[in-house]
């Protein structure tokens, strides 16, 4: 087994990741810290969720152990990889396509306005408006069971279970745009509130009503990222990936 470990910079992480160092010299256990792209079976991963994405993307094939989401000691954990106490599960990605650019990430997928003007848009599945109606605002996140604790659950969108084969998605600051009520003698739009929770071997179609500036956000990085002027009527879609990321689960 070729053992890796993928270490944030930062001083924290770095006096955790020497902890960690110490465990496996004491266990006898061989490893190298991630410098080149080599090959490994299990990659230990000393960071946040930044980190995590970071060495998905670097070395795709690799298993992830993530520190930070490990319900056991990091010593216990160890001693049961040396014992072949663990399994490899497969992790949903999500891909997103917009003309030429292509992307995935683990998380989410999100779509957000960079202009001072709210987006107008349509989000469809199976060619349904999934919404029912013409959305303004910020835009949209699409979430894995994996990341919907994060951006999405923060957005006030569904949290799914782990492993389900299902994906979320939540409007960001969004109303209907066709949809009003008055108050204090004003028509206000009625905000678009909640997420709809779809299989994921269905594909998500946002559809732009109005030309504007957005962002095309996987899991969050801004290395991974493109700014495109989106026109009226264009599309972007999000749907599952063929390809899963690994993670190591503790027996």
């Amino acid at each position: 087994m070729k053992l890796g470990l993928f270490i944030n910079n930062e001083s924290f992480y770095e006096n955790k990741a020497k902890k960690i160092i110490k465990i496996l010299k004491k266990l006898n256990m061989k490893f190298k810290i991630c410098k080149t792209k080599s090959k490994f079976n299990i990659l230990i991963v000393v960071g946040g969720d930044g980190t995590i994405f970071k060495a998905a993307k670097d070395y795709p094939n690799a298993a992830l152990l993530p520190i930070k989401r490990l319900s056991f000691p990091i010593s216990i954990a160890l001693e049961k990889i040396k014992k072949g106490e663990y399994k490899i599960e497969k992790i949903m990605r999500l891909e997103v396509k917009y003309k030429n650019f292509k992307a995935w990430g683990i998380n989410d997928i999100s779509v957000l306005r960079d202009d001072e003007c709210a987006n107008r848009f349509r989000v469809f599945i199976d060619g349904k408006n999934a919404f029912g109606d013409e959305l303004m605002g910020d835009g949209v996140i699409v979430a894995t069971p994996y990341g919907s604790t994060g951006y999405n659950w923060t957005a006030g969108g569904t949290v799914l279970k782990e492993n389900e084969n299902k994906f979320v998605v939540t409007p960001i600051c969004s109303a209907y745009f066709n949809k009003r009520f008055t108050i204090k003698n004003k028509s206000i739009m009625k905000r678009a509130e909640g997420s709809k929770i779809i299989p994921d071997n269905k594909g998500v179609v946002i559809k732009f009503s109005r030309s504007i500036r957005n962002k095309i956000v996987p899991d969050g990085r801004k290395e991974e990222r493109i700014y495109a002027n989106i026109k009226a009527g264009d599309k972007v879609l999000i749907r599952k990936s063929k390809e899963s990321s690994k993670f190591v689960k503790i027996l």
